[in-house]
């Protein structure tokens, strides 16, 4: 609010797909008409309001405006399945859904998401829609009167477990000042600065950017997508200055071959996250875009943690500063994280143990998951499941995930849910998935399927039937046929083995 009363002429958001640019007051009487107009249709504080749409100025609008109700954020990611989405729909008991024209025919039918009472339509609304721009347009742009307080819960993100059911975290309005706080300190934004918004706001990574910028009153820029040619573009065309990525995105840019034709000089900062940055990838990034790279290590249940500074990204100097690209660097300001044993120790230099993080960035827990909530945070510590070791100088390296997460492209992918759905295929007996090494998306998803004696089918067979039963970035990019799987006495797959062969 205090952007809107001091710089209401001010630019706030510019979107490229719908040529849409908006002031401070523009953008907060939209997002003010926008509440007033949920209200009417009966959504109330607590009630879960889900989101199926790509990044856009309308989403950001929907973000304010949930947050100013005291309503919870639900992100869905537009590539899931219907049966996904259904899940999550239901797992979050969600009221309201907010879906774009293009994601229609992806939502479940009525009866299999019961808690849901009414639809919104961005776009085209068909019958038995309420249309966007006639709510925001029919509503008046008043201040609606909430309480909202700290504690009350703010977002619903899903990450996936090594269970492979998505686990709803639970983020409170404290959370997300918290978030917001230790950011602005680390990445010193302005009031001058534009940043771009590439990564889907179905994930929490772009949330502290698009919060840190709002705050300080500077301007954000979406994409519908991240497309190469269209960042540069986009960088070189509206002087860009900031730019929240992950690895997949600098590698494309890296290997875009006309990337020298475009000028890149606006650039204060390029954070990314969310998948490690192999070194000689680093290396090279610093070599076209100069200095400015920085790297924030987190997860959906704290956010951020770590931070790897500009300083510490050098290709030139001692070994022992060199080495720190390999590391996620320290903990952030007003983050506590440590790397301790079993016995809940520190780790000295060499050893290695459990990345855990304890501040106001750390989750509430998982909706309705008690369990699964005592069993992540302990006595105020969440335990990230990320094994790491340290150097004399507290930079964390991480070496390898305690839980099997598969990072592709900046996508946590379940194996076990991808396993499900395999095991679904008539004629496979079993079936192990595992991430192996890849150039382009850091891993991939790799199934090793035993079929049932005497049958006989193709990968292109299994990676077809992914593709019809889950989102397109989480099906095997190879498939790879075997007599039997390594076992432990006890029956488990010895996952070790088969990753051990790549």
């Amino acid at each position: 609010m205090r952007n809107v009363r001091n710089n209401p002429h001010k630019t706030a958001v510019i979107c490229r797909e719908t040529h849409t640019s908006l002031t401070y007051g523009e953008f907060n009487s939209r997002v003010n008409s926008l509440l007033n107009g949920l209200h009417e249709l009966g959504v109330r504080k607590g009630d879960r309001v889900a989101i199926l749409y790509h990044n856009c100025h309308r989403y950001a609008e929907l973000f304010f405006a949930l947050i100013k109700g005291g309503m919870v954020l639900v992100p869905i990611d537009f590539r899931l399945k219907e049966r996904e989405i259904s899940f999550l729909l239901n797992n979050s008991q969600a009221s309201m859904v907010v879906v774009g024209e293009d994601y229609i025919g992806v939502l479940p039918s009525p009866v299999d998401i019961p808690t849901v009472r009414s639809l919104i339509c961005i776009g085209k609304a068909p019958e038995g829609m309420e249309d966007y721009e006639y709510l925001i347009s029919s509503h008046p742009p008043q201040e609606p009167r909430v309480d909202v307080e700290e504690n009350d819960l703010a977002t619903l993100y899903h990450t996936s477990g090594t269970t492979g059911v998505p686990k709803g975290v639970m983020m409170t309005h404290k959370n997300l000042i918290s978030i917001a706080t230790n950011t602005l300190i680390a990445f010193r934004v302005n009031p001058d600065d534009i940043t771009l918004h590439t990564s889907p706001f179905s994930h929490v990574a772009p949330l502290w950017p698009l919060l840190i910028h709002f705050y300080v009153g500077g301007n954000n820029l979406f994409l519908k997508k991240f497309d190469p040619q269209d960042v540069l573009k986009a960088i070189e065309e509206e002087r860009i200055t900031t730019w929240n990525s992950v690895p997949t995105m600098i590698i494309q840019l890296l290997n875009y071959p006309d990337i020298h034709r475009y000028d890149l000089s606006s650039l204060r900062w390029i954070s990314y996250g969310a998948a490690p940055m192999p070194v000689e990838i680093l290396k090279r990034a610093l070599t076209l875009f100069g200095p400015i790279l920085i790297q924030v290590y987190g997860l959906t249940e704290a956010y951020p943690v770590t931070l790897l500074p500009r300083e510490d990204h050098i290709i030139d100097g001692p070994e022992e500063k060199l080495g720190r690209l390999g590391s996620c660097g320290r903990e952030l300001i007003n983050c506590e994280a440590r790397v301790v044993n079993e016995r809940g120790e520190d780790v000295v230099p060499g050893e290695i143990g459990e990345i855990i993080t304890r501040g106001d960035h750390v989750m509430e827990g998982y909706w309705r998951l008690p369990e699964e909530t005592s069993a992540t945070i302990k006595k105020g510590w969440l335990y990230t499941g990320d094994l790491a070791t340290v150097d004399t100088a507290r930079y964390i390296y991480i070496v390898d995930r305690k839980k099997e997460i598969i990072i592709s492209g900046g996508e946590n992918i379940s194996p076990r849910e991808v396993e499900e759905v395999i095991y679904m295929h008539p004629l496979v007996s079993e079936v192990a998935v595992i991430g192996v090494p890849d150039e382009k998306w850091g891993e991939a998803v790799k199934a090793m399927v035993v079929l049932k004696e005497g049958k006989k089918a193709t990968a292109r067979e299994i990676i077809d039937f992914c593709k019809d039963n889950l989102a397109g970035f989480k099906k095997p990019k190879s498939v790879e046929f075997l007599d039997s799987l390594p076992h432990t006495p006890s029956g488990k797959v010895l996952k070790r083995e088969l990753r051990e062969r790549y």
